[in-house]
Parts: C-alpha cells; sequence; structure tokens
C-alpha cells in the first residue's frame, strides 16, 4: 500500500514538474500590423523561400531548441502570404485566424498579399511568449 501511495505521489510530482518545464514564460502579447503599399514588383528582400511549387518536404525553420505559437488574425480583405524569417508559412485567408508553430529562434514576420499589393512587416520578436499578431 504504501508503495503505490509514493508511486502515484511520486507521478504526480514528475508530471507538474515536466508541464511546468514546457509552459512559455509570460502572457501572449498583442501587435497590431497596418498595412502599407507595396512601391516595387521587383525582387522582394523580405522573401528569402517563396511558396514551394513542388510537393519536396521543407525544410525545418527556427534554431531555438522549443517550439512557438505565432497567432494570426486577418482582418483586412486581403488573403495574405505568410513569412516567419523570410520564409514562407502559408497563406491566410481574408478575416480568417490561424497559427504558425515556428522555432524559438524567430525574429521577423512579414505578410504580403497575394495580388502583391500590399505588405504587413515587423522584427524584434522574442518568444519568450507567444505573439498575437493583427492585420488590418
Amino acid at each position: 500500500m504504501k508503495k503505490t501511495v509514493l508511486l502515484t505521489i511520486a507521478t504526480l510530482l514528475f508530471a507538474t514538474i515536466a508541464f511546468n518545464a514546457n509552459a512559455q514564460d509570460g502572457a501572449r502579447k498583442r501587435v497590431d500590423l497596418k498595412s502599407e503599399s507595396v512601391t516595387s514588383r521587383g525582387a522582394n528582400p523580405e522573401v528569402k523561400a517563396d511558396r514551394p511549387s513542388s510537393d519536396a518536404p521543407a525544410a525545418s525553420r527556427g534554431n531555438g531548441a522549443g517550439t512557438c505559437y505565432i497567432y494570426l488574425h486577418n482582418y483586412s480583405a486581403y488573403s495574405i502570404d505568410i513569412y516567419v524569417d523570410g520564409y514562407w508559412e502559408g497563406t491566410l485567408g481574408a478575416y480568417a485566424d490561424s497559427y504558425v508553430p515556428t522555432g524559438t529562434g524567430y525574429t521577423t514576420l512579414y505578410g504580403w498579399s497575394v495580388g502583391r499589393t500590399k505588405e504587413w512587416k515587423f522584427s524584434g520578436a522574442s518568444c519568450s511568449s507567444s505573439y498575437d499578431y493583427y492585420f488590418y
């Protein structure tokens, strides 16, 4: 009986410690992004790798040991291609919400309307907490 009680307590203690070790620090931070008109139709310096055109597996991105979640909220009438550190992560539909899991080492977020007329930029991210990005 004593072994069962001790084993149960040890298991609960271990589960609590493991859960706390994986939790992200701090609350989610809100970032409001306003659209800007794209001035050039040439190569975009914000984009390192555009949307893939084949079914080849994507390279893993992010250099941190953990996972950070970037929550995206599109309040604009544009569908937006999302780039994290210059790499395409997906397309966010007009008036849609989504999230992108990324490595803890990401620093920039860039949105480019699929018609290539509007853009949204953010730099200086730190994944000690999660971010909520609102596209207007």
